[in-house]
């Protein structure tokens, strides 16, 4: 076995189905720049950006490489809520959380030539502010709600909390609520009780008494009737 050989091994054995940055072989191996040319030059690993790769094997699909690959990044906002609502609302376009740019870059153009439409933003999740589903680093449930709310994805926000009104955690939630959803005056917290309001009338308690409760855009408060209507029915 030479040089070059040996070296492969390695990166299958750590690496198998992930990205791999030039600076990280070069922990294995530090004439891993020149390594990995060589083994791209013969298909073995696949050029993705400047300075980084990856290790082809076991990758089926967008999840499935989510799981495999060694870098931080979390599944979000729309498609979090997908994850806890039951694909209430099914999208073909992914939203990834990461911390670091370059990796950023690299995703970015990696997941376009696999065909995967993916939205790459660039945020430090804390551990408290994610979970793992089914082995997938997913947004934590009182986190997507809110940025699904401040995304004007109101179905998706009321679909999640319909679904796990048990297990919701308010007090998280409430932290948000002085917080404006975008081009709007409205804040999250008054989606959040207008909309539990009339789902509440529909005979569920989530836990979350309110007074009276008032949307004076109307725009905004149709959007959050018809979306906790359609929770409601389709839920």
């Amino acid at each position: 076995m030479n040089y070059l050989e040996r070296f492969h091994k390695k990166l299958k054995r750590g690496w198998k189905g992930s990205l791999i940055s030039v600076a990280e072989a070069r922990e294995i191996e530090p004439n891993a720049k020149k390594y990995l040319s060589q083994l791209a030059r013969t298909g073995q690993v696949e050029k993705v950006a400047w300075g980084w790769y990856w290790v082809p094997g076991g990758t089926s699909d967008f999840f499935d490489f989510l799981v495999r690959d060694k870098h931080f990044k979390v599944l979000q906002k729309q498609s979090a809520a997908a994850l806890w609502n039951g694909d209430f609302i099914h999208r073909d376009r992914f939203v990834v959380a990461v911390r670091d740019n370059s990796y950023a870059r690299a995703l970015e153009w990696f997941a376009s030539s696999q065909g995967w439409n993916v939205k790459i933003e660039a945020r430090d999740f804390e551990e408290s502010q994610y979970r793992r589903i089914q082995s997938l680093p997913v947004e934590a449930l009182e986190e997507t709600i809110v940025d699904c709310i401040k995304e004007w994805a109101f179905a998706d926000a009321f679909a999640s909390l319909f679904q796990n009104y048990k297990i919701v955690d308010w007090g998280r939630i409430s932290k948000h609520y002085w917080e404006r959803i975008p081009r709007s005056s409205v804040r999250v917290g008054q989606i959040m009780k207008y909309g539990t309001a009339i789902m509440r009338r529909e005979g569920e308690d989530y836990g979350h008494g309110v007074g009276r409760v008032r949307i004076s855009d109307d725009f905004v408060r149709r959007q959050v009737e018809e979306a906790a209507e359609q929770v409601i029915e389709l839920g």
